[in-house]
């Protein structure tokens, strides 16, 4: 009531509404969360659409706050959702600073986890493009940012697959790319688990399994590194749709890995925990035969 008629400056207390408010929609009592969703609405309606983004990061501390593992807020779940929600978000994500920019796209996957799927499909395209949109400029943003965002389509890809399925080509593109990001390690780590994330409800992995292992080939030793890093993550989610011939050019890769100085045995154990399920359960002995004869057994080894 007071933000939909009062006239006075009340910026200085939106950051206490925002803790009290968003907090209150995990109350147990309909009444209350209903009434704090209620609030919160008319509150962000009230704030100038100029004036969202330094909001963007204490809600995020508050939604992260919110709610326990295995469960959803109950607020978040009414008929309008995360609504309220929405605006500041977008508003940080798309115009904020860097650091709002990452608090921004850690909040989407916050509030993922913490609402009921259909409570949360009407967001998952005003959410996803943004995060593909920022991600495609991610030459201009700092680590952090590109690890929030990676994070993000992570766990939209692992709680709400069926409602990004759409998105699917473009996030492929974007994790693939984000594999050989020369700024930081843990981005390449984090494109490489969201691409395993990703291949997991593809049918179709053998081009992505081609252009990774094209990539740890051409590319200096880090960023190979994190392309077989991926293609580790790929073959532990997916193993069940790899043809043939891309286990085939699997083998070769890891043979040829071995010949250079046998740092593929290295290079194998880094790894061992994804590749040995794919090894030992998806490759036929003939294929592992001249892995063995030329690498394992070879006097130079």
């Amino acid at each position: 009531m007071f933000c939909g008629v009062s006239q006075l400056d009340s910026s200085f207390y939106r950051v206490d509404w925002i803790r009290q408010l968003v907090s209150l929609l995990d109350d147990q009592g309909i009444a209350v969360h209903t009434a704090a969703w209620e609030a919160f609405d008319c509150f962000v309606k009230s704030v100038p659409k100029d004036e969202l983004e330094p909001l963007v990061v204490p809600l995020r501390r508050t939604i992260e706050s919110t709610g326990a593992p295995g469960r959803t807020v109950p607020g978040f779940n009414l008929p309008k959702s995360i609504s309220p929600a929405v605006p500041i978000i977008i508003a940080g994500l798309t115009t904020g600073s860097n650091d709002q920019r990452e608090q921004a796209a850690y909040a989407i996957g916050d509030l993922v986890e913490r609402t009921d799927e259909n409570a949360i499909k009407p967001f998952v395209v005003p959410f996803t493009g943004p995060l593909i949109r920022v991600a495609t400029q991610a030459t201009s943003y700092p680590p952090g940012v590109k690890i929030g965002i990676l994070s993000a389509l992570s766990t939209m890809l692992k709680h709400i697959p069926a409602f990004v399925k759409p998105f699917f080509p473009q996030l492929q593109r974007t994790f693939v790319k984000s594999t050989s990001d020369p700024s930081s390690g843990a981005v390449r780590n984090k494109a490489a688990e969201g691409l395993g994330v990703l291949m997991k409800n593809q049918p179709r992995v053998d081009p992505v399994i081609a252009e990774l292992i094209t990539g740890a080939r051409g590319s200096e030793e880090s960023i190979s590194t994190s392309y077989v890093q991926a293609l580790a993550h790929v073959l532990r989610n997916a193993s069940q749709n790899v043809g043939d011939k891309a286990r085939e050019s699997c083998v070769e890769l890891v043979a040829d890995a071995f010949r250079e100085d046998c740092s593929g045995m290295s290079l194998l154990i880094t790894f061992y925990p994804h590749f040995s399920h794919f090894f030992f359960q998806r490759i036929t002995p003939k294929l592992l035969d001249p892995l063995l004869n030329t690498c394992l057994i070879s006097p130079s080894c």
